[in-house]
């Protein structure tokens, strides 16, 4: 998916844009889940107003005028990263913990199922968060449209 949107401020190599929503985000079946992760946020005018932290690789500056591209299959594998995976590893860690328990011979098997499997999704978001994003998870400058007009 492309956007043109403007360049509001320089942070060393990466920039921060803000511009309209585009208007095939209405005809999206995941506008929904957009709103809920965060992407968006009310604007003061009638529609929502995008603004994002993108790379910077072509050298945009400050009011030009530029086109972010971000992979189509983005929201899918988001949702799968944040929400699938965790599920997964709190069933799974949860269940080998009540299994070994139940073994074992001892009390509390579902309190400690719950409580490790809840430690290993903690860890798995701190993988993440330290990992950061991985190649092809962010939106990036693709173009420049058109250059601001620099003072004299």
């Amino acid at each position: 998916m492309r956007q043109r949107v403007f360049v509001e401020e320089i942070k060393g190599h990466s920039a921060i844009v803000i511009g309209q929503r585009a208007s095939s985000c209405g005809s999206c079946a995941g506008k929904a889940s957009c709103n809920t992760l965060g992407s968006w946020k009310e604007g003061s005018g009638n529609g929502r107003v995008l603004r994002l932290c993108v790379d910077n690789d072509i050298g945009a500056k400050v009011n030009d005028e530029v086109v972010i591209e971000v992979a189509d299959g983005l929201l899918l594998k988001t949702a799968f990263r944040l929400y699938a995976v965790p599920m997964f590893i709190f069933v799974i860690i949860g269940g080998l913990v009540w299994q070994w328990i139940a073994v074992h011979g001892g009390d509390g098997k579902d309190v400690s199922a719950a409580l490790f499997g809840f430690l290993g999704v903690c860890l798995y978001y701190f993988w993440i968060w330290y990992q950061g994003a991985p190649e092809g998870f962010d939106a990036k400058i693709v173009e420049i449209s058109a250059r601001a007009i620099e003072d004299q």
